[in-house]
């Protein structure tokens, strides 16, 4: 029982009539028409803002109104999400080296890949420069083990 296209399609209505080249302020936006021109706009927000003939701003305050809308927006962003991983998988089989390494660096920076233990530490914090000068950290090994860190004041 998956969904059919025209049972995807018959979610969503058709765009109505619009009888002007920017849409009044005073025009309501309903979440049926969102939702269609979300949908022909695969999800891009500037599209359907355009289809719909206002601003974006409106759209996203329509998509935070309704759940509805919340949820289609998500599931188009799943899709978009799936074809940037599509596309790393094409660089990765490439027999083009810098076009591997393209797809390994971008791929190591993607929120799955943060779990895995070959991936860089985005938690840790930088180096600490007080004053905006270079900093020293000496390590003395002798017992008690003492860090000290200078910072030089150029």
């Amino acid at each position: 029982m998956g969904d059919s296209p025209s049972e995807i399609d018959a979610e969503f209505l058709p765009l109505p009539y619009m009888p002007w080249d920017r849409r009044p302020s005073y025009s309501r936006l309903e979440d049926d028409e969102v939702a269609t021109a979300l949908y022909l706009a695969e999800g891009e927000l500037a599209v359907a803002a355009e289809k719909l003939r206002v601003d974006p701003l409106r759209i996203i305050r329509a998509i935070n109104r309704s759940e509805r809308l919340k949820r289609l927006h998500a599931e188009l962003a799943s899709l978009l999400n799936d074809k940037v991983m599509r596309e790393y998988k094409r660089a990765f089989e490439s027999e083009d080296d810098r076009r591997r390494e393209w797809a390994a660096s971008k791929v190591s920076q993607t929120k799955q890949f943060q779990g895995h233990p070959l991936a860089p530490n985005t938690n840790t914090p930088g180096p600490i420069a007080i004053g905006g000068g270079p900093s020293r950290i000496v390590i003395s090994w002798e017992e008690p083990l003492t860090i000290e860190h200078e910072a030089s004041s150029e």
